[in-house]
């Protein structure tokens, strides 16, 4: 309805004559009209700059757009340099420290490798560069230029090994005399002559606690051969692959003399009670021995003799009869005709002085057996305790603790080596005195068994009367 209504009121307006109000509404609708036009141009200047503006925006945006992958693509690539270099960086840097760990190692190392002999040279280098690289650690580059002055120090040592090195130093003669002289090395071994000439020998691999190396004189070789080696660096030398360790096994074997000096008093007193054993022994041999016993043959011709009532030739062959057992024979022949427990107490008599004199000085052998080992316990006790306040003074000296042991020990050995062989002659000096006894006690009780054989019945030489006595051995042998 509206849309029908609204036409014919504007045809109505248009066919009507203007009025001042309607002339006034159409200047004011053409003044409207103006600035709407006028607006409208300037909107679409507006709207035109403001699409430029927008155009030239968007072209600045894809340029910062480009700017900024750009950026993004260089601070990719940087960050990709940056992780490489950190990267490289802490190879190298590793690599840095391997090497100057294996330089430090090295540097370290090298005083252990050096021949004992050699340290006369480098020992005073090798501390002042490791001093030096030591207070340099924070520093690597210069902890680096100090290790390679080792390094250095150690290459140009090795040609100087293959040549045969030669150089003046000190040694230790088989470690207890320091001695001026020169040296030369072939490898790992080292020959040593005094300045003297009076000593030449090889020397240990190892440093002793003097700082001085030991030369060792070797029995091996000829006179003169280390000593010409050394002078004119060309010769024949002796070997010791073992670097030094036979050599120090030889160093320390002792001869005889050395070693009982090395026991001390008491030690001395161990083998002087042993001497004085063994010549007793040998006394006793000598004296048991050749103990004068008579044979069974005389024995037997003595008692047909005396059974056959031929006394005087009885005491003629007993009077040549030696010694105590002759002695005792002849007794036996006075005593043949009296009363048995006569005879038998008279030649028993005679054996109680005979067993003393075979076996005199046994108990002083037995003694020595008991008492050397006790000798020598007492010379080991006291050998400790002096090795103890010897360490008292200087707990750090570990040589001097198992030499003292060593020499204490000595002692027990001595009284030991003493008293077995003591022992042993000791039981056979009493069983030789007893068997030259049973030789004497058989002889006696052949001439008591002689008197049996004595008709019975018959007087003695002495008489007696029958019934005078009833006791069997009281009555007198009958002629």
């Amino acid at each position: 309805m509206k849309t029908f209504i609204f036409p014919g009121l504007m045809a109505l307006l248009l066919s009507a004559s203007p009025s001042p109000a309607q002339t006034a509404g159409e200047a004011q609708i053409e003044t409207a009209r103006k600035e709407l036009e006028a607006t409208s141009r300037e909107y679409q200047g507006m709207r035109t700059a403001l699409y430029r503006e927008i155009n030239t925006l968007d072209d600045e945006v894809l340029k910062l757009s480009r700017e900024l992958k750009e950026l993004e693509r260089e601070e990719a690539m940087r960050t990709s340099k940056q992780r490489t270099t950190e990267r490289n960086t802490q190879i190298l840097r590793a690599n840095f420290d391997y090497a100057v760990g294996v330089l430090r190692q090295y540097g370290d190392n090298l005083t252990n490798r050096l021949h004992a002999a050699e340290n006369q040279i480098y020992r005073e280098k090798l501390q002042s560069i490791s001093e030096a690289a030591l207070a340099a650690k924070d520093d690597p580059e210069k902890e680096m230029e100090a290790r390679l002055e080792a390094l250095e120090i150690g290459l140009k040592r090795l040609p100087e090994l293959a040549g045969g090195q030669r150089f003046q130093g000190k040694a230790m003669r088989n470690g207890t005399e320091a001695k001026e002289g020169e040296f030369m090395l072939l490898g790992p071994a080292a020959y040593f002559r005094s300045s003297d000439g009076e000593f030449e020998g090889v020397t240990t691999f190892e440093e002793n606690n003097t700082g001085i190396p030991t030369a060792v004189g070797v029995k091996v070789a000829e006179d003169g051969m280390i000593a010409t080696a050394v002078s004119n660096g060309a010769g024949h030398v002796p070997f010791d692959p073992t670097l030094g360790k036979a050599l120090k096994v030889e160093a320390a074997e002792e001869s005889l003399i050395e070693v009982i000096e090395a026991g001390g008093i008491v030690g001395h007193a161990i083998l002087l009670l042993g001497l004085v054993a063994l010549g007793l022994t040998v006394f006793k041999v000598l004296e048991i021995t050749r103990f004068p016993v008579p044979s069974r043959r005389k024995i037997n011709e003595i008692i047909d003799d005396l059974v056959s009532d031929r006394q005087e030739e009885a005491r003629k062959k007993a009077a040549g009869l030696q010694g105590m057992s002759g002695e005792m024979v002849r007794t036996g022949v006075e005593r043949f005709y009296e009363k048995r427990r006569v005879l038998e107490e008279s030649l028993f008599e005679k054996m109680v002085s005979i067993k003393p004199r075979l076996d005199r000085f046994l108990p002083f052998l037995g003694l020595t057996a008991a008492a050397a080992p006790l000798m020598g316990l007492l010379g080991t006790v006291l050998g400790i305790i002096k090795t103890f306040k010897a360490m008292a003074l200087d707990s750090g000296n570990k040589q001097a603790f198992t030499v003292g042991i060593s020499e204490a020990l000595i002692t027990t050995a001595e009284g030991l080596v003493v008293a077995i062989p003591v022992l042993v002659l000791h039981g056979m000096m009493k069983s030789l005195a007893k068997g030259k006894f049973s030789e004497i006690e058989s002889i006696g009780i052949a001439l008591i068994n002689g008197t049996t054989e004595l008709t019975g019945g018959e007087k003695s030489v002495m008489g007696t009367d029958e019934g005078e006595d009833d006791d069997s051995e009281l009555v007198p042998n009958p002629a």
